[in-house]
């Protein structure tokens, strides 16, 4: 039976938290509004007059929150890793009461890409924009990382199924071609890749089929 996986660690926020529960609700208000600008408009659409204008708030109040533009940015992105991190520790808490691998990698991957579909629209906005702006970069590798250890840990609570001759690099291996799917749900449609339609269910069940066999087979080497 697989032993309960240490969790690892969710990104922490860096931007000024508000402290009043109405400062709270008003910074949540006009993220809440930048993400709907730009899923509606695109990157173009998302300016500070549009985001002001939306939340129904006073020019101060989100230059106090945010500083600019940059500031805001910074602030959504922190928020959409944070919800993404709540969602594997949900997916990795629920993962661990299961008995063997291949269920524990399925409900896992199950939770991940649910909320990787929830989040989409902002998910496709900051991996374009991580390449240019290193601050967003910097927070996309450390949460990359701490994601990576949460699925690491996972995995090697089922250690003794792993059949490989060395479980940490079949484990690094697995999450990269996870990632890797994960990358392109977020960032294309089904018609962009193959040209064929697969139901989340499916591909989840595919896809964690492929991982369990990966890890369950010997490298050939010693």
């Amino acid at each position: 039976m697989g032993r309960k996986p240490k969790q690892a660690g969710i990104p922490q926020q860096q931007h000024r938290k508000p402290q009043q529960d109405r400062s709270v609700r008003s910074m949540a208000k006009m993220l809440d509004a930048a993400e709907a600008i730009f899923a509606k408009g695109g990157d173009n659409a998302l300016t500070v007059d549009a985001v002001i204008k939306l939340a129904d708030t006073s020019v101060g109040s989100f230059y106090s929150r945010f500083g600019d533009r940059n500031g805001l940015l910074k602030a959504m992105h922190e928020r959409f890793l944070l919800r993404i991190g709540g969602a594997a520790h949900v997916a990795v808490a629920t993962a661990g009461n299961e008995k063997t691998l291949a269920s524990a990698i399925e409900v896992f991957m199950s939770h991940v890409f649910t909320a990787t579909q929830e989040y989409r629209n902002s998910a496709r906005f900051f991996v374009l924009h991580r390449s240019s702006d290193p601050v967003l970069r910097a927070q996309g590798i450390r949460a990359n990382t701490l994601f990576a250890g949460i699925f690491t840990s996972l995995v090697l609570s089922h250690r003794e199924e792993i059949a490989h001759a060395s479980p940490m690099i079949a484990v690094d291996v697995a999450w990269r071609m996870l990632y890797a799917v994960l990358a392109q749900q977020m960032m294309f449609d089904d018609e962009e890749v193959s040209g064929v339609e697969i139901p989340i269910p499916a591909l989840v069940s595919e896809v964690s089929s492929c991982l369990v066999a990966y890890l369950k087979a010997g490298s050939g080497k010693p």
